[in-house]
């Protein structure tokens, strides 16, 4: 199995003269390593998909993933992330970036004495609170964490505003899935086994934090079709027809940006 996180003594430098259209927050004197550029290497590609709650776009990048031959990231992010603040997450339940559920638990479980966490406090200046501090500071390491995904290259990466931190970057390609409300509200009940009330009072609110966390760090929240190469309704196209018009472009997602 392909290595997705690489320790600091097999990091390379990133040229001084490498562009980047990435936008990150500063850097921290804690972290040594260096900031990825976020360019997938030549002959390869990064997927990214940015998907509505309940459309079935995780699933859809999974068989991507799996029929392609990419490494599939999405919790493993906060994983690794929770794991280099030293947080421990195996007990937590995995959710999406913008529910309030693992991410929540390893702001809570982050110390204000973390080196990285003083930093930020430092950075950002005594008049941010504590939770703003570590809230920062969890942005940053989540966005130093895709980017260096995505500069190994060959992987799709789900969610975490990926969209805006990678867009106009050479062979990286953006899907947006998505589906009518009634299709998403049938989906979730399917699969959570929760009544029709339940289910679009969680697609409504899992909308709206998604959408909030993306007008929070990127200004903007993610529905204009502008921003993707390929948008793809799954209630017209299943999961596995989705995956095979993501494969067909594959060959083509090399050449962007060329």
């Amino acid at each position: 199995m392909v290595q997705l996180f690489r320790g600091r003594d097999q990091q390379k430098s990133i040229p001084k003269d490498q562009p980047s259209t990435t936008r990150v927050l500063p850097e921290t004197n804690w972290v040594d390593e260096p900031m990825y550029s976020g360019i997938p290497p030549e002959d390869s590609v990064v997927v990214t998909i940015s998907r509505q709650f309940g459309s079935g776009g995780a699933e859809v990048g999974r068989i991507v993933a799996q029929e392609g031959g990419l490494n599939y990231i999405d919790h493993e992010i906060i994983d690794e992330v929770a794991r280099r603040l030293g947080v421990n997450v195996e007990q937590v339940a995995n959710q999406d970036e913008q529910t309030s559920g693992t991410v929540g638990h390893v702001l809570e479980a982050m110390q204000l004495g973390n080196p990285f966490v003083v930093n930020y406090s430092t950075l950002l200046g005594q008049e941010k609170g504590a939770t703003q501090t570590k809230e920062a500071a969890y942005f940053h390491l989540t966005q130093k964490v895709v980017l260096e995904l995505a500069t190994a290259g060959n992987a799709v990466i789900i969610g975490r505003g990926a969209q805006f931190l990678l867009h106009n970057l050479p062979r990286t390609m953006h899907i947006y899935i998505f589906a009518p409300l009634d299709y998403r509200i049938e989906n979730i009940m399917k699969h959570s086994q929760v009544s029709h009330a339940h289910a679009a009072e969680l697609i409504e609110r899992r909308d709206h934090e998604h959408d909030m966390y993306l007008r929070h760090y990127y200004g903007a929240d993610g529905h204009d079709p502008g921003l993707y190469h390929l948008l793809i309704n799954t209630n017209l196209f299943s999961f596995e027809l989705a995956a095979g018009l993501i494969r067909q472009a594959l060959p083509l997602a090399k050449k962007i940006g060329s």
